[in-house]
């Protein structure tokens, strides 16, 4: 005779029913949820920084589970709701055979989900949002998962191996029906524990028993440990918390009007700059990942007798205006255009994809168009592949060059073309040399270069050329460092060439770090910001801490416009009476970056400090920026007052 092995199996009469089972079954779930964040720290640790002490990793763990236990009754509710229904239908094997699918498509996207946290977590600084979604269209989109699934293996085998086991833990717990042959009593009694599941579960997905005061911000994730909110949230809470519109951006209010403009006022009024540049060309190169840290010229203990991996750009840092302490506005490219273009940061959701973004505008290229430049913007990606046309328009550019007007006129080969994202950056930028020298002077030109992004790749034929650095990213830094030498040596002799202001600017930092401090909240913002102008009326170095957002005003003030404007930044040539000062939004906290002090704000307080203690002038001005803040974007205005 056969005999059925049981005996290892949950099949305990009494206690083992309808409820029990889905409870044991969501038990499952969360455990594999509770792995995952340990994979989450372990693989992003350099970015998450060290657990330091058992009073942290306790506060870090009791955060994860709160957040885990949301996250799990979020997409758990249908699953959740069809298993309390108080019929006799929920016993038959169509309809478990329903709840096992639901459950496993459910838990499996959570699993995912926060699978791509642990990847995408070190490239944003930030877990997955809807937000995120605004690129999905993207042509592209299918070889950069594919390539990002090829280079994170571990991750997949983890996410793989945990689905796997959900599929064995739900055989693994033999359904048993509640044990209840009165009809009537059946109902009556499984209707009861129908509500306080209920009643249980949304208490759980509002993180607390007080029916005053659920837990709907991410934010509150940083009561446990600021530096590490994103380790203690989880997905798909951030996901679903975005949903919700009023989550875009903190609707705050702290002073009056008069007092908001007498700490802080967007509106700029100069009459006349220190140092004049008028009708001089511009050229602004936004650059991709350019840390701080790829800089030998700004980190010179970081690499000893090694060049680093910008030795051209040194060379030009070291005869223009640098700026030491820059700090990037926001953690993605598409944050950098708004920053750099009109002065407008973006903090807990991209200013680009905000539906207040269409609006009344004079942003920088705008107004030097009414000055009489002529405005370009250079990108070698397909046409607004990432939203880029599309900004650039919206702030007053006439015309946009993509990768299509480069295959148009140029050979396509695997030297020319990325397969990833376009047109590599040497090619491309003799390209834009080009067509500037077509452009009618002065002229506005900006490019946003592709090739120092994942997945860091460099043509064929510089690939024994090009030092290998540190880390992935300081491979391709050091080519687009190798093409911007040869955009300047195609333009030297340009007749426009000594008349023009170079730009450089990061958009953010590059997601592979090499130097300890750029694994920090701060460090992580420290990028590569400086002027050169050929004539070298531009020279010098600014230890006084400045932003992207600088850039507007001081390009305004240089090129000798004196019509009011609107921006978040200092012209810091001239209006001293302006703080220096950084700002943007880290871990769900806005960091605030001045010469004296590093703080953290959650909207109501300072949650942390570094480098000193701020003072209240320093709190009430984040305050006031942030006021500023919501007043634009409900007014959808970006102009000065009338």
């Amino acid at each position: 005779m056969r005999r059925k092995n049981t005996e290892t199996k949950i099949t305990h009469p009494f206690w083992q029913n309808d409820i029990t089972t889905m409870l044991l079954r969501l038990l499952a779930a969360f455990i594999a949820m509770s792995v995952i964040d340990i994979a989450f720290y372990m693989i992003d640790k350099p970015y998450l920084g060290h657990i330091t002490g058992f009073a942290e990793s306790w506060s870090i763990a009791c955060g994860s589970l709160r957040f885990n236990l949301m996250s799990l009754l979020i997409a758990n509710s249908p699953f959740i709701l069809l298993s309390i229904l108080p019929f006799h239908f929920r016993e038959k094997r169509w309809y478990q055979g329903i709840l096992y699918a639901i459950y496993l498509i459910v838990n499996s996207a959570v699993i995912i989900m926060n699978s791509v946290d642990i990847i995408y977590y070190s490239h944003t600084m930030k877990r997955l949002t809807l937000e995120d979604t605004h690129f999905t269209s993207n042509s592209n989109n299918l070889p950069i998962i594919s390539d990002f699934a090829l280079h994170n293996l571990p991750v997949i085998i983890i996410a793989l191996t945990l689905i796997g086991l959900l599929i064995y833990s739900w055989h693994y717990i033999i359904y048993r029906p509640t044990s209840i042959e009165n009809k009537r009593r059946y109902n009556l009694v499984n209707t009861i524990v129908a509500l306080v599941v209920i009643a249980l579960g949304a208490c759980g997905i509002r993180g607390t028993f007080n029916p005053t005061k659920p837990w709907t911000k991410m934010n509150e994730a940083a009561a446990y440990s600021p530096e590490k909110t994103w380790l203690t949230l989880s997905n798909p809470y951030c996901f679903f918390r975005t949903l919700d519109k009023d989550t875009e951006y903190d609707k705050v209010h702290y002073f009056s009007d008069e007092e908001r403009d007498r700490i802080f006022s967007p509106e700029h009024h100069i009459d006349s700059s220190n140092v004049d540049l008028s009708q001089y060309n511009v050229v602004v190169f936004i650059m991709e990942s350019f840390s701080k840290e790829h800089s030998k010229y700004l980190c010179p203990d970081l690499y000893g007798h090694e060049p680093g991996c910008t030795p051209f750009l040194d060379s030009l840092m070291q005869e223009g205006y640098t700026f030491t302490h820059a700090y990037a506005n926001g953690m993605k490219s598409i944050e950098a255009m708004p920053a750099v273009f009109a002065s407008i940061p973006s903090f807990k959701t991209s200013f680009a994809t905000l539906p207040d973004t269409f609006g009344e505008f004079e942003a920088m290229p705008e107004i030097l168009s009414k000055q009489g430049y002529s405005t370009a913007f250079f990108s070698g990606s397909e046409r607004n592949s990432m939203g880029f046309e599309d900004m650039a328009k919206l702030f007053g550019i006439e015309k946009c060059y993509c990768r299509e007007e480069y295959e148009s006129a140029y050979p396509v080969n695997d030297s020319t073309i990325e397969p990833f994202w376009g047109v590599y950056d040497m090619p491309y930028f003799l390209f834009m040399a080009d067509e500037i020298h077509k452009m009618q002077e002065p002229f506005f030109a900006s490019v946003f270069n592709l090739t120092s992004h994942h997945p860091y790749r460099v043509p064929p034929d510089y690939a024994d050329i090009v030092p290998q650095g540190h880390t992935p990213e300081q491979r391709v830094v050091a080519y687009t460092d190798m093409a911007f030498r040869a955009f300047f040596n195609r333009v030297k002799d340009e007749p426009w060439f000594c008349n023009t202001v170079f730009v450089f600017v990061a958009d953010h930092v590059a997601p592979l770090t090499y130097a300890p401090q750029s694994c920090t909240m701060k460090g992580h913002s420290s990028i590569i910001q400086f002027l050169y102008t050929p004539d070298g009326t531009l020279h010098g170095t600014d230890s006084t801490t400045v932003q992207q957002l600088d850039l507007m005003p001081t390009l305004l003030g240089l090129l000798g416009n004196k019509e009011p404007y609107f921006a978040f930044g200092r012209d810091v040539f001239n209006e001293p009476q302006r703080q220096p000062v950084a700002f943007n939004c880290l871990n769900q906290l806005y960091q605030c970056i001045t010469d004296s002090t590093t703080f953290y704000f959650d909207t109501e307080k300072v949650v942390e400090t570094i480098e000193g203690k701020p003072e209240k002038e320093d709190v009430d001005f984040l305050k006031a920026v942030l006021q500023c803040y919501t007043e634009s974007l409900t007014n959808r205005k970006y102009t000065i007052k009338e």
